[in-house]
């Protein structure tokens, strides 16, 4: 038996890849990571979802059951890449997003970005990104100043590193399913990041800013502002999960948590490291509850997980969308 954390990825892209067959495709025909965000039409008007993960190779079908539309339209982004839209807007934000409705995106704190129009339900469809996503960077519209959108987010810290001859540094931070990093002065005349870099990795967090750079679960940030909180209840349960974690089914199925970075391993193999945090939602979906997410920081892959049952020595876990359950003992 593997590693269950493994096998649910490789388990549930197989499904997806099956399940897409039924429809309009989009395929990444490229040799580039895109991650998707999709605008699709529900009873109560449009909804826009993103970023979804679409490695090169693979296809999805991203029209959730419901859809009312003869069209959805589609965006997909990666680095030194342009897209090609239709000049259709939608709006969207960094990390993962759902948001109701296409209109007053800046009035709502939303960037206003272009989409591409596709016929739904056309069975056996491919649509391939190669003909909309080019190499070389996309220019801006015209009066934007360049991609920045304005950031305000609970977060936790996750520390600082010196760079350029210790006269900078970078400080991260995760939240809302991305990983923010900000650069800055080294030294105390930077009140700032002198405050940052004399916190313990873990601390919550309210960062003010503006994403200069926003791609898949990661962004860069100018930091206007940054302020201590309480730690919410979520907060609270990622702090209950720091630890080392077996499978009840497989002891050698193993994961530890510390901070907000979860590292895996399988009968003394570790796989890549991958950012967590605990949030009331997950993927959009319409279900409020606790949830789990995972993402790796390198692959852009990520994982939602139901938390059904948490306590000093026992963990159960729901991984969404398939309902596989997930058992864990505490180790230490």
């Amino acid at each position: 038996m593997k590693c269950l954390w493994l096998p649910v990825l490789l388990l549930a892209a197989l499904f997806d890849q099956s399940a897409a067959q039924a429809g309009t495709r989009i395929c990444n025909d490229t040799e580039a990571l895109h991650y998707l965000a999709v605008s699709t039409r529900s009873e109560s008007g449009w909804v826009t979802e993103g970023w979804r993960p679409l490695p090169p190779k693979e296809c999805t079908d991203p029209v959730p059951e419901g859809h009312r539309g003869r069209f959805y339209y589609f965006r997909a982004e990666s680095p030194e890449r342009s897209f090609r839209d239709d000049s259709i807007r939608f709006c969207t934000a960094p990390g993962r997003f759902r948001i109701e409705g296409g209109k007053g995106c800046m009035n709502r704190g939303f960037a206003e970005k272009g989409f591409a129009k596709v016929r739904a339900g056309a069975a056996g469809q491919n649509i391939l990104l190669s003909a909309r996503s080019q190499p070389g960077k996309e220019e801006p519209p015209a009066g934007a100043i360049g991609n920045e959108e304005p950031y305000a987010a609970d977060v936790l810290f996750q520390g600082c590193t010196r760079i350029r001859d210790n006269a900078r540094v970078t400080c991260r931070f995760v939240g809302g399913g991305m990983e923010i990093s900000t650069e800055g002065h080294h030294g105390f005349f930077d009140t700032q990041f002198a405050y940052l870099q004399g916190l313990q990795s873990g601390a919550p967090l309210i960062v003010n800013g503006v994403l200069t750079t926003s791609f898949g679960p990661y962004g860069e940030l100018v930091l206007h502002s940054v302020t201590p909180r309480k730690p919410n209840r979520f907060d609270r349960m990622l702090q209950q999960l720091q630890g080392e974690w077996s499978s009840v089914k497989d002891p050698e199925d193993r994961f530890t948590i510390s901070g907000s970075v979860r590292q895996a391993s399988y009968y003394g193999y570790s796989m890549a490291p991958e950012f967590v945090s605990v949030q009331g939602s997950c993927r959009g979906r319409d279900q409020r509850g606790d949830f789990l997410m995972a993402w790796d920081r390198d692959s852009g892959t990520s994982l939602c997980y139901r938390i059904k049952s948490l306590s000093s020595d026992e963990l159960t876990l729901e991984y969404l969308p398939r309902g596989i359950g997930l058992a864990y003992h505490r180790r230490r």
